[in-house]
């Protein structure tokens, strides 16, 4: 709260939510939740093996996918901390699925797993997680019933170059960055150095957001916000712990 955070994104799997402290979260600092589902990404929900991969043509894994995000809704649509459904985490990358190789399959399949999402709540929008606008023309062609276009973006400091306006003229639906930021530690950097460009690709990116949010006379108007990665920060990638 402290921080300006109005929102967090979690997944219910492979560990479910804690809905005390969701409740206790959104009763104290008015924080909701984006709450998704990986639809098959890493084969969680498919039913698949990690070999096989998820194959979004295969009735079977169909099947365990609408089940998992069935259960998701019907367990935590009457949630008041809830803001939104998210299908998916940069499927379209590939990692133990097809979406990569059968785009049209798996934008297919989303989009008839959030008209079932529709049919038991109609409060809640729909959004899918794309790794970045890659397939946008196949997403805007066969996801027409998905609300809100959500992609995990890592363009740089200066923000989303034209993302926004790929959107907007691909399919007319408003754009979220379910993904952005960098980790505070670069092997060329000191830790002081570090810790500054962090914060500079932070507050560029929020600031191309902002710009392109509605009402913004000269953004595109269709940005609906962002959600910065990662809660905890990512010295992994530094590959030596400090």
């Amino acid at each position: 709260k402290q921080m300006g955070v109005n929102t967090i994104r979690e997944y219910h799997q492979p560990f479910k939510p804690n809905k005390e402290v969701l409740r206790d979260m959104y009763e104290r600092y008015g924080i909701r939740l984006i709450l998704g589902d990986f639809l098959g990404k890493y084969t969680l929900g498919s039913g698949a093996t990690w070999f096989e991969g998820t194959d979004y043509e295969n009735p079977e894994h169909q099947k365990n996918m609408m089940d998992s995000v069935r259960n998701m809704v019907m367990e935590y649509k009457d949630e008041p901390y809830i803001l939104l459904w998210l299908l998916g985490n940069e499927n379209n990358y590939g990692v133990a699925s097809n979406a990569d190789q059968k785009p049209e399959a798996y934008f297919k399949f989303a989009n008839e797993v959030a008209k079932m999402i529709k049919s038991i709540d109609p409060n809640h929008p729909v959004a899918l997680c794309n790794g970045d606008t890659l397939y946008l023309d196949v997403y805007a062609k066969y996801a027409t019933d998905i609300d809100i276009f959500a992609a995990n973006v890592y363009r740089g400091d200066y923000g989303f170059g034209a993302f926004w306006e790929q959107v907007r003229d691909a399919t007319g639906k408003p754009a979220f960055i379910t993904e952005y930021g960098c980790p505070a530690y670069a092997r060329h950097l000191t830790t002081e150095q570090g810790e500054a460009a962090q914060a500079n690709y932070h507050k560029g990116n929020w600031l191309d957001i902002e710009h392109n949010s509605a009402g913004w006379a000269s953004g595109v108007g269709n940005a609906v916000g962002g959600v910065a990665f990662e809660w905890t920060d990512e010295w992994w990638k530094n590959y030596e712990p400090f």
